[in-house]
Formats: structure tokens, C-alpha cells, sequence
């Protein structure tokens, strides 16, 4: 487990942990569908179920990971990503990421994505892209630019971010 001590917007010391989400996990497992729920409470049920089922039904490919953010002994955040072998080979390609309303604007989304960012480093990607429509100041307040692209199958708008050079590093811990 990936593990960040230190201050978030404020004084007060935060823990935060970067959980795996694995196959033989069922508390996880059940935490991931719980917080995915309500990541995808705009999608009608079924449609919600079966984008799910197709996310966990991936748990244990190679280079693909399902992740919950717990923050001070509760899980706030879950993202799903993956180095991608289609589109952008070995780019980092962050699939989903959620933060909880009542925990957003407290600086974890930033500390999530660096511990995500880290680990996409340390496995050699160089760049990093994503699928966006409403949080995209979020995402280039991270260092992500607009491509100007719209992803025919989403019609989301598409930013990347390069990991090569020291100005787009992470934020120090």
C-alpha cells in the first residue's frame, strides 16, 4: 500500500492510503461498487451494473488498477487505471477517478492523483491521458492541457500530461 503523511490545505495532519482493490478482496471489492454507485448515479441502473460488472470483471489484468482512497479510516475516493496498449501504448490512461462530494476541495483529489502519478512513474509511463467533461480546471490545475480532441465514443474531451520533464513533476509530499 502506498502510504502519504502530511498537511492538506490546512495544519491539521492527514493520513492518506492508496488501497489496491483485488480479486480476493471482498471488502474492497464491495467498497469499489458502493463508491462506483455514486460515481455513476447519472447512469440508469442497468447501464450502471454492466459498466461495473466490466470494470471488475478486468481485476488481476497486467498493468491495470482499481484503487480506493481512504482518508482518516474511510474510503473517499476510487479511480480505475491502466497503461494503455491501444490507443496511446504505454501511456498512463486514467479511466475513472472520484472523489466524494463532502471530502472534494481539501486538496485529496491532488494527493490522490500524485500517489496514482507515482506509480504510473515508477512503471516507466511518460505520459499520462484522460476522458473529461466537468472537472476539467481540476485536472489542468494538475498539469493536464487540453488536446482540442473529443473521443468519438464519449463525446468527452481529451487531456494529457507529460511526465518528462521536471515541470510537470507531482507535488513534494
Amino acid at each position: 500500500m502506498l502510504h502519504f503523511k502530511g498537511e492538506l490545505n490546512g495544519p491539521m495532519s492527514m493520513e492518506l492510503e492508496l488501497v489496491p482493490v483485488t480479486k480476493d478482496d471482498a471488502e474492497k471489492i464491495l467498497m469499489f461498487i458502493r463508491l462506483g454507485k455514486d460515481y455513476f448515479k447519472d447512469l440508469d441502473f442497468e447501464e450502471r451494473e454492466r459498466f461495473m460488472q466490466s470494470i471488475l470483471s478486468r481485476l488481476g489484468e497486467p498493468d491495470r488498477w482499481l484503487f480506493l482512497l481512504k482518508y482518516q479510516n474511510e474510503y473517499v475516493g476510487l479511480a480505475h487505471v491502466k497503461i494503455d496498449k491501444s490507443e496511446r501504448p504505454g501511456w498512463g490512461f486514467i479511466l475513472e477517478f472520484y472523489i466524494v462530494p463532502s471530502k472534494r476541495r481539501m486538496g485529496l483529489g491532488r494527493k490522490f492523483f500524485s500517489l496514482i502519478e507515482d506509480l504510473l512513474r515508477s512503471k516507466g509511463v511518460k505520459d499520462i491521458w484522460l476522458l473529461a467533461t466537468e472537472a476539467i480546471p481540476f485536472w489542468c490545475s494538475l498539469g493536464f492541457r487540453l488536446t482540442g480532441e473529443i473521443d468519438k465514443e464519449t463525446g468527452q474531451m481529451i487531456l494529457t500530461k507529460s511526465l518528462r520533464s521536471a515541470d510537470n513533476s507531482s507535488l513534494e509530499s
